[in-house]
Parts: structure tokens; C-alpha cells; sequence
């Protein structure tokens, strides 16, 4: 057995998340950890991570004793109750959101005179070599990378080309990430590996090269995402954390069948207890109709000369009192639970105006910043009113800097960036890096409003987007990255922002919002540009133009969406087969 829950209990502070969980991963398995934003699913790969001895490359070991009955982990996270985490594969490497941890990744001991900013300073391979003086294990991992690298820029575009200078704390976001994952995939002794949001910030090639990747590994997996495709893809057991109970159920089945089934499930709970209901209150009222007329017989007194009458009536109410009994008694039967059902989310963007004027223009623009231009040609692009526009490309090449453009967060280094006099923009990335931590949602929106809307109002509208009463007066900075993008969109609905610039918008979404965000977006119609790596949001999106950039090649028109996709994901497969084969 890889990995074991036993009666495993978890919180963070006076929050419970869980209690009593128990769940089993064999070798090879690979699990998608599910559950709504806030529900805890970082938080338990944390605790297993810790229970495993997670990065450290040392033998499992239990997070608690199995008898005790309380305690707190060393984190200052999350305190784990009753319960532990075993398993017996070599070591486990835990995957999560912040920046990589790269001595830990590499092997590198407690205490070795290498620290993380002298890592931050060297290419991967200068770092897989300085590891391999401590690590024989790094000196293996160090050849499989050099071997990847090779194949990656024939197949992807990326590889030596990208990682053969460039130092560790240089790459973008999405590079460092796909380095990190492809390392914690090659290394020999790490046997589980959990991931948290391994898709975020990676390119759609890159999300097609992990998923064939962790398949071909054979490593025990559990993942959280909000990529469905992905899931997917790579998951053959699921794991839901059912925030509502404090329960962990478990699945032997693929992502999509166990969402069918669980909403099956769900429909055939409400129609049995609507069933039973109705049942009940039509028993009900037919024993309470027997038990009147039983009174009104018994009352009944007649004449003297009409004693049959009286006795006929006496004894048919004392036959509907029996009745009346015996119906009543058939609604002694153990009553259904009541469905739980969750708030509705319900996002709604109607944009202001006619959008007569609200076209965005980059012309010969070149790329760049403080005064350093991209390697990639002049970029020339119009997005009149009601457009839809994705773009696709991969890490690094500049996808994020032309939405910064056309927003005008930044300046281009040479060219014009234009936009109409009637643009509301509503930008999903650089609204949620500038919000003001200390303040709460509800402060905030009536902020944003210049006291257009009340405290009420803003209230209400954070609440029908999904926030909880606690956290429209809680703090932002306590807020998840779900829940401050959920703040975002609504303040985007008060505004009617008439453009949205989306730039990953699903990574910090759960699967309700996002699918709430992809209804909304349907019946918008002002602008929207995208660029995402969630092939689902993508098609779902309908973009009436979808541009490819390229370093070499610009910003040109692809035909669609599924045509990029098919173009790559062969390559991506045979990319990641080729170099777990050789291991």
C-alpha cells in the first residue's frame, strides 16, 4: 500500500475538515482529490506530505501514533487529531502552489552550503550537478533531464533552448513549474507524488506533455485540479472532501463517471425524499380527515326514534378513529434526510453601455519591459466590440505581456496600444495581485463604488457570488485565491465592465464558479480576451478568433482551439513515453 489514511481528523484553527477520514492508494494509482474552494483538499496534501516525510527522501513514517487520540502536527497550518498517514513507498514529494522549493526537489541535505538563492542563481543542470556531489540519486536524475531537454525542443518548442542558460530564479512562472514537475516525474526514489494544482501556470502544451508524463511514471499520484479534461485524463481513483459532513469519500472510478454518479446520487436522494413528503402529508391529511368524521359520528345524538341511525354513525367513527390509527402509524418509518444542497452561485455581467467605442487596438507593437523587448516580432491586433479572442502559446513567450498590453498596464516599448473612450475593463489577474489585503470584501466593493452601493448591498451582492457571511467581513488576506476571484467578479458585475481580460481565469476557481463564470461569459456580450490552458473553458469560451504567439512567428490565426490541440498532443505523448521508457 503507497499511501494510507487511518481515521485521519483535520483542522485549521476552530474550522473541522475533516474527521474520521480513511482512504487507501495502491501502487501506480492515481488519485484526483476534489471538493469545493475552502474545503481543505491543500490542506490534506500538506498533512500527507508531512506523514510521508515529504522531500526529505527518507522512509515513510506514521504523522501520528495510531493510538492517540489527540495532537497537533508541526505545522502552524493545520492541527491533525486522532489518526495517521502511512505507506510504504521510498519517499514522497510533495508539489504545491508557492514558488519551488529546489533543494528539497534536488536532494540537497539540511545544512549543505548550497542555499536556496545560490540554487536560484544556476541553470537546472549546473543545480542537478551540484546535488549529484551529495546525492547519486541527483546524478541520475540530472541524465534524464539533460535527456528530456533534448527531445522537448524538437517536440515542444521548449527544452535546452529555454533551461540551457537561464537561470533557476529567472524563469517565468510556468517554466519554473514545468521544470519542477518534470524532475519530481524522473526522480527515481520519489515514489508519491501530490500535486497541487500541478496545471496552473502551464501552457496547453505543457498540461498535454504532464498528463501523458504521470501516466507514463507509474508513480502513485493524488492531485487536486479544477482541470475536469485533466482529471480526466490521469485519474483513476477519486477522493471528495465533503466540506458539509467533515467527510473524505473515495471512488474507484475516473472523474467523470464519479461526478455522474454523485449527481445521480444526488437526484435519486431528492426524488426519494420528495417521494416520502408527499407521501406524508397526503397520509396525513387523509387520517386527519378519518379522525374528523370519527368525531363528528361520536357526537352525533339523534332522536329516540332513530337509534340505528346513531349507533350505524357511532360505530363507523369508531372504525375511522382505527383507521385514522393505522395510517398514522405507517408514518412511523425512519424519515429521509434532506438533501444538502449548496448556495447557488449565480454570476451576472452586463456590461454598460452600447460598446460603440470600446474597440482595443495594438499597432507594430513591440513587447517588453523596462525597456528590454521580448523576443518575439511587432504585434498587430484589433478586438472590436463583442469580441471574443483566445490566445495560446507556450510559457514565456509573451501571452500574459499582450494582455498587459491592451489593458494598458504596461507601456509597449515601441508602437501604439489604443483603446476606445467608452472602455469599463475589468482585468481578472491584475485586479486580484492589487487587492487591498486589509481591508474586507464588503469594504472593498463599497470602496470600488464610491459609495454608490451601501454596505448592505455589497454584502449581499459578494454573498450571491458565492462568499460566505464570514468572509465578506473577514480580512482579504485570509481570503483563498478562489475566494478573492470571486470578489473580483463581483465587483466586475456592480461596474458592468464592458471588457474582460481573463489571464488563467480558471486557476483559482472551483468547479461550480468556473462553470457559473462560463454560463455568464455565454450570454455577455462585450469583450472578452482570454488566455487559459483549460481546454474545457476554452471551447466552452466559443472565441470567434484564436491566435497562436510564437517567438519566432508573432501573433498569428489558428483555425481553432481543437486544431492547436490536436497539433500537439501527439508530440506531447510520444515526448513523455520516449523518456520514462528509457528509465
Amino acid at each position: 500500500m503507497a499511501l494510507e489514511l487511518r481515521g485521519l481528523s483535520l483542522s485549521v484553527g476552530s474550522a473541522r475538515l475533516l474527521e474520521g477520514a480513511t482512504a487507501r492508494a495502491c501502487e501506480g494509482q492515481r488519485v484526483a482529490l476534489v471538493g469545493r474552494n475552502g474545503s481543505g483538499k491543500s490542506t490534506l496534501l500538506r498533512a500527507i506530505a508531512e506523514g510521508l516525510g515529504s522531500g526529505d527522501g527518507v522512509a515513510p513514517r506514521e504523522l501520528l501514533p495510531s493510538s492517540s487520540s489527540s495532537s497537533s502536527s508541526s505545522s502552524p497550518y493545520f492541527t491533525v487529531g486522532a489518526g495517521s498517514v502511512g505507506g510504504t513507498a521510498a519517499s514522497a514529494l510533495f508539489v504545491g502552489q508557492d514558488a519551488p522549493r529546489w533543494g528539497d526537489l534536488l536532494l540537497l541535505p539540511y545544512g549543505a552550503s548550497e542555499e536556496e538563492d545560490d540554487l536560484l542563481r544556476m541553470p537546472v543542470s549546473d543545480a542537478l550537478d551540484v546535488a549529484a556531489c551529495y546525492a547519486l540519486e541527483a546524478a541520475e536524475l540530472a541524465e534524464a533531464w539533460r535527456d528530456l531537454c533534448s527531445r522537448a525542443d524538437s517536440a515542444l518548442g521548449w527544452g535546452v533552448a529555454r533551461y540551457g542558460t537561464t537561470p533557476l530564479g529567472e524563469l517565468s512562472p510556468g517554466s519554473a513549474k514545468r521544470a519542477y514537475l518534470a524532475l519530481a516525474l524522473l526522480r527515481p526514489g520519489a515514489g508519491v507524488l501530490l500535486l497541487d494544482e500541478p496545471t496552473n501556470h502551464l501552457d496547453l502544451p505543457s498540461v498535454l506533455w504532464l498528463q501523458h508524463a504521470i501516466l507514463a511514471s507509474g508513480k502513485t499520484v493524488v492531485t487536486v485540479s479544477h482541470d475536469a479534461e485533466f482529471l480526466d485524463a490521469v485519474a483513476d481513483h477519486v477522493w471528495e472532501i465533503d466540506d458539509q459532513e467533515a467527510a473524505l469519500v473515495a471512488s474507484a472510478s475516473t472523474y467523470s463517471a464519479f461526478r455522474h454518479a454523485r449527481q445521480l446520487a444526488r437526484e435519486q436522494q431528492r426524488a426519494a425524499y420528495e417521494a416520502q413528503q408527499e407521501r406524508h402529508q397526503r397520509v396525513s391529511a387523509a387520517a386527519s380527515a378519518l379522525r374528523a368524521s370519527s368525531a363528528r359520528g361520536s357526537r352525533y345524538a339523534g332522536t329516540d326514534n332513530d337509534k340505528m341511525q346513531r349507533d350505524f354513525k357511532r360505530d363507523r367513527a369508531g372504525r375511522s378513529a382505527h383507521k385514522a390509527k393505522a395510517m398514522e402509524a405507517s408514518l412511523n418509518e425512519p424519515l429521509l434526510e434532506r438533501p444538502k444542497e449548496a448556495r447557488p452561485l449565480h454570476i451576472v455581467l452586463e456590461p454598460l453601455g452600447s460598446g460603440a467605442d470600446t474597440a482595443m487596438v495594438l499597432d507594430e507593437c513591440t513587447l517588453g519591459y523596462g525597456g528590454v523587448a521580448l523576443p518575439v516580432p511587432p504585434i498587430s491586433l484589433r478586438i472590436d466590440a463583442g469580441d471574443r479572442v483566445a490566445i495560446v502559446g507556450l510559457n514565456g513567450v509573451g501571452k500574459s505581456s499582450v494582455l498587459r498590453t491592451l489593458s494598458r498596464e504596461v507601456a509597449p516599448i515601441d508602437g501604439e496600444a489604443r483603446v476606445g473612450r467608452e472602455l469599463r475593463l475589468g482585468n481578472l489577474t491584475q485586479e486580484h495581485e492589487t487587492l487591498p489585503r486589509d481591508r474586507t470584501p464588503r469594504e472593498h466593493m463599497v470602496a470600488l463604488m464610491g459609495g454608490e452601493v451601501s454596505a448592505f448591498d455589497a454584502g449581499q451582492e459578494l454573498i450571491r457570488h458565492g462568499l460566505t457571511l464570514r468572509q465578506v467581513d473577514c480580512p482579504i488576506t485570509e481570503l483563498n485565491p478562489g475566494g478573492r476571484a470571486r470578489a473580483l467578479l463581483a465587483g466586475f458585475a456592480v461596474r458592468r465592465v464592458n471588457a474582460l481580460i481573463l489571464d488563467e481565469p480558471s486557476n483559482h476557481l472551483d468547479e461550480e464558479a468556473v462553470r457559473e463564470l462560463v454560463s455568464a461569459l455565454g450570454v455577455y456580450t462585450g469583450i472578452v480576451v482570454c488566455v487559459s490552458h483549460d481546454r474545457a473553458f476554452l471551447r466552452a469560451l466559443a472565441a470567434h478568433r484564436t491566435f497562436e504567439l510564437t517567438p519566432h512567428g508573432g501573433l498569428r490565426e489558428v483555425q481553432s482551439v481543437d486544431e492547436y490541440i490536436d497539433r500537439t498532443d501527439d508530440a506531447a505523448k510520444a515526448l513523455a513515453e520516449a523518456c520514462h521508457k528509457r528509465r
